[in-house]
């Protein structure tokens, strides 16, 4: 197949071909003058299965003939079927075995690392131990190094490294890892092919030899009699300078041909012996992309080499550049350029690292019913199993809260066998949750659901099982709770008296969640004592390890690829998604363990080994026929920066006008507006008007008769509001998971003021501050479930403690109190009108008057807000005067007071009298109210949206109703009589 030659046999396919084809063009080329045989007897060896399906449907496309032998580089051992090679420890097992080490090290010594940790830092030594054995580097390499280490840090990490020892000698060579395994096989296969060297093609296709082990396969196929490399992406505009400088200095890591270098190097050839595989023409975007790939002290050849490109119009001409203001809408516009594609009659790839961006275009793409074919699929951990898998395992780890329960009845996999009544029990479950803000289910909540709704008595029954089983004690080890989670989310999703599992375990992603459990549970005696919370964590990471794909549903022409499966695909338009900083190419993971210059001494991979692969694979893709930049300016976070790439491509364009580079960046950036406008016009569908701001005035029939003392104040700030509730029946549902908010803080500290007062005087008329704390404590301890927001407000009223007694000796010096959270109702003269409501505390002066108090846990109102909005103490004065509160007969009000909670402690007093400042006269205050009901129950006033709020980011219950936001409140509002 090959010619007879001195040399290493080594071939390259230039950037932007596609690979595959090229590879399969040329073997059969090479092989059709020979009997049909000698293609059966061509053997390839691949990095990925996605490569070798590939390659196999090539080849079968076509005329009949016969398929070459198609391998993986990190399966050897068919190549060396003679060896005796251990058989490969599973890579889970190995973690876990690891896993058990380092936790044994944190029993022994707790302030070398948090328990927490155990698994992450058994992962990080997994890794370094694959490494080391992929590079042949022994750990006494590593414990020997001189650091001079003066803060301790490597004395630490040299007790992890300990780990690693005892691992290896623990197992021996008894169940060596992947790496191992293949270091063992390729000097095995050295030793065969030295004594008795193959004579049929051995291909080595689409590796850069950046593996030590891989390395070493490469020199060795190089170095048979009809052995070859193929080399994918070899930049053959690259002079010879430059190879020199690759070939020469260590800081070159990061440039896509580096690695080529480095073999090179090592089969002591240079890059003149590199053979094309395929006669091709040169292509001008090549030379383009070459020369804003030179290392960075030599980018002043710009200026002395960018002449020689010529016109960049040309090679620019297939190009676009997508800047979009966010992630968003850069995933809208590469499905816009998707689409525009598939019209087209082309075949679109996207590549990107950022499998965000690529689960964000997927989703765009459905609105024209558009399944890419996502290489990657998605992580177990968020498919439907998985998700329903960790919900079971977060109930596990602490009892039910109300949120966690109800998610979970609503999955969809939740009780699959009778779903329909079930999802009616739950919703009704639910608003019985809501209604009485119940944050963790009890069995008497429970049994007080079913007093009201005796038909889901059986439904409740398994609730209460299914609560029962999840609080049960755990054994500290990671079977029995794996196995004990998958029992219960297989009887969850059956539901009682079924005994399948349901649908848990039926689509693709439930059958790989099974399979990746199983794998889970055969190496769980591996592991290391886990609590149940660290072994549902571990079964969480385990499930976002692993990826599930269905192969079924998604278009041949649409593909979403990683970086890795896109250096064996082929594509018409190729769009590189996610070309930012930190994401193309990412950042090196950390290195807990070895600085950059302890891995340069020991020969470990150094961080820029990653950059420089994504170089290669950004220079492969970006020099397709028809490519796509994309990117967006700024993240969830902050502004963001281009990809190094980028950044140099648009610098050359820019700074070579003579050649019309700034012309042509311009006209790559046109198009790449024209998806992004066409985006943009997606959302705005139909030209409608915005709602107009709402008045509706229903007529009098309909409008609410009676109204409490906090809905008179609504009605002046938002009579909206009140239409929504009385007239429309609308009433905000409770979070299902309650908050300790503002609300919920206002209740609690009235309950203990109310209680303060009450029991003031009662011991020997004694009160001090610890009689205060202590009623406070209790009164959390009842009504606050969170620990941390208990000492937050019981700190609050510390602080406050002494104001509270003194202020109370100091009004028992004058008054006694009369009621507290006292009710009363009174009806407005002249109309059907009613008003209830509770006041806080009324006290009775010597001379007989009333003052009444209401507490504020906030800043209390100012006299003018007093006056004019917030009159619910104006109100109970009048109602007060009337005789309204049971208990207190009729008599003067003096004055209102507003008692501040706050952490510098108020009071607002307003005697209710006439000044210059305002009247306050009850007399006046009852005119106005009437005055104010019978202009809503005349029929024809509407109930406007947002009237007089407080302050303009004020957010009223029913502002989504109104459709605030679609006006202001400059807008006036015309009222709206119903028909």
């Amino acid at each position: 197949m090959f010619d007879t030659t001195a040399r290493p046999r080594i071939f390259s396919i230039p950037p932007g071909a596609d690979f595959p084809a090229e590879l399969v063009r040329g073997i059969i080329s090479r092989t059709a003058p020979q009997p049909p045989e000698a293609l059966a007897k061509v053997r390839i060896l691949v990095n990925t299965r996605r490569m070798a399906r590939r390659l196999t449907s090539l080849f079968a496309d076509g005329q009949p003939r016969l398929l070459p032998r198609i391998s993986l580089l990190t399966d050897l051992r068919a190549l060396v079927p003679t060896a005796d090679l251990p058989p490969t420890q599973e890579p889970l097992r190995r973690r876990l075995d690891l896993a058990r080490l380092v936790t044994a090290l944190i029993n022994a010594n707790p302030d070398i690392a948090p328990r927490a940790a155990v698994f992450d830092l058994a992962d990080s030594l997994t890794s370094l131990l694959d490494e080391m054995q992929g590079e042949g580097v022994e750990m006494s390499a590593i414990t020997s190094l001189e650091t001079g280490d003066q803060s301790g840090h490597w004395e630490r990490s040299l007790q992890f490294l300990e780990i690693v020892r005892a691992y290896l000698e623990e197992s021996g060579d008894s169940s060596p890892g992947p790496e191992a395994i293949r270091r063992l096989a390729v000097n095995a296969l050295g030793e065969h092919w030295t004594q008795t060297p193959p004579n049929d093609p051995i291909i080595i296709a689409g590796s850069t030899g950046s593996r030590g082990t891989t390395l070493q396969l490469m020199k060795l196929v190089a170095s048979l009699p009809q052995g070859a490399l193929v080399l994918p992406g070899f930049d053959t505009d690259c002079p010879d300078a430059i190879w020199d400088r690759l070939g020469d200095e260590k800081s070159s890591e990061d440039h896509p041909q580096f690695r080529f270098a480095n073999l090179l190097k090592t089969l002591n050839a240079r890059h003149t012996d590199v053979d094309p595989w395929q006669p091709s023409a040169t292509s001008l975007r090549n030379a383009l992309i070459s020369l804003s790939l030179r290392p960075a002290p030599v980018t002043s050849q710009w200026l002395s080499d960018g002449p020689a490109l010529g016109d960049l119009g040309p090679p620019t001409a297939d190009m676009t550049l997508i800047e979009a203001a966010q992630p968003r809408d850069e995933a809208v516009a590469i499905a816009v350029a998707i689409r525009d594609g598939i019209e087209r009659g082309k075949s679109v790839a996207l590549i990107t690292p950022d499998r965000t961006l690529g689960r964000r275009v997927a989703a765009a793409l459905q609105r024209w019913n558009i399944v890419p074919d996502d290489s990657s699929g998605r992580p177990l951990a968020l498919t439907a199993p998985g998700r329903f898998l960790r919900q079971i395992g977060d109930m596990m780890t602490g009892s039910p809260r109300s949120d966690t329960l109800i998610a979970l009845l609503k999955h969809p996999l939740a009780r699959t066998d009778d779903r329909g009544p079930h999802l009616r029990a739950t919703r009704e479950f639910e608003l019985f949750l809501r209604r009485n803000s119940i944050l963790s289910p009890s069995r008497a909540d429970l049994a007080a659901f079913t007093d009201r709704r005796p038909e889901w008595l059986e439904w409740i029954g398994w609730i209460r099982d299914l609560m029962g089983r999840v609080s049960e004690p755990q054994e500290p080890n990671l079977g029995l709770i794996l196995a004990r989670l998958v029992a219960m989310a297989e009887w969850i999703s059956a539901g009682p008296n079924h005994p399948s599992s349901g649908a848990l375990w039926d689509e693709t992603a439930g059958r790989d969640t099974r399979d990746a459990l199983s794998v889970l549970l055969s190496a769980a005696d591996s592991a290391p004592q886990v609590n149940t919370a660290e072994g549902i964590r571990l079964i969480g990471r385990v499930l976002s390890a692993e990826n599930t794909r269905d192969i079924e549903g998604g278009r041949p022409d649409v593909m979403i690829w990683g970086t890795l499966e896109a250096r064996v695909q082929g594509a018409d338009l190729v769009i590189l998604g996610g070309l930012n900083e930190g994401t193309w190419p990412e950042r090196p993971a950390p290195d807990p363990w070895l600085s950059q210059k302890m891995r340069r001494q020991v020969g470990l991979l150094l961080p820029d080994r990653q950059i420089g692969l994504s170089a290669h694979d950004y220079q492969q893709s970006v020099c397709a026929r028809e490519v796509i930049l994309s990117r967006a300016k700024r993240d969830a976070e902050a502004q963001t920066v281009p990809s190094r790439w980028l950044n140099r491509l648009t610098n050359l364009l820019a700074g070579l006008p003579a050649q019309t580079g700034p012309d042509a960046l311009n006209a790559m950036k046109e198009r790449g507006q024209r998806f992004l406008d066409i985006a943009n016009m997606l959302d705005i569908g139909d030209s409608i008007p915005p709602a107009r701001r709402p008045a509706p005035a229903p007529p009098a029939n309909l409008r609410p008769k009676s109204l409490s003392i906090t809905d008179i104040q609504r009605l002046i700030r938002d009579p909206y509001a009140i239409y929504a509730r009385y007239v429309l029946g609308l009433k905000q549902l409770n979070a299902l998971r309650p908050e300790p908010g503002p609300a919920m803080r206002g209740d609690v500290f009235h309950s203990i003021m109310e209680r303060f007062v009450r029991e003031y005087g009662t011991n020997s008329g004694k009160f001090d501050v610890d009689q205060f704390l202590h009623i406070a404590d209790e009164v959390l301890d009842a009504l606050v479930p969170w620990p941390s927001t208990r000492a937050h407000w019981r700190g609050h009223l510390t602080l406050i403690a002494d104001h509270v007694v003194g202020t109370e000796a100091w009004r028992r010096a004058t008054a006694i109190p009369v009621g507290l959270e006292v009710k009363g109702k009174i009806s407005i003269a002249d109309s059907d009108f009613d008003i209830r409501g509770k006041a806080d505390r009324i006290d009775r002066l010597q001379d007989g008057r009333l003052v009444i108090y209401d507490y504020k846990t906030g800043s209390p109102p100012t006299a003018d807000a007093v006056r004019h909005f917030d009159r619910q103490l104006l109100i109970e004065a009048v109602m007060a005067e009337m005789g309204a509160f049971t208990n207190i007969p009729p008599a003067e009000v003096a004055r209102v007071v507003h008692v501040g909670l706050g952490r510098t402690p108020k009071r607002n007093d307003i005697e209710l009298i006439e000044t210059d400042k305002g009247d306050y006269r009850t007399v006046t205050i009852a005119a106005e109210l009437r005055d104010l009901l019978r202009q809503y129950d005349s029929g024809t006033r509407g109930y406007v949206s947002r009237r007089a709020m407080e302050k303009m980011r004020f957010e009223g219950d029913y502002d989504h109703l109104a459709r605030f936001g679609e006006w202001d409140e400059t807008q006036t509002a015309v009222p709206e009589q119903f028909r």
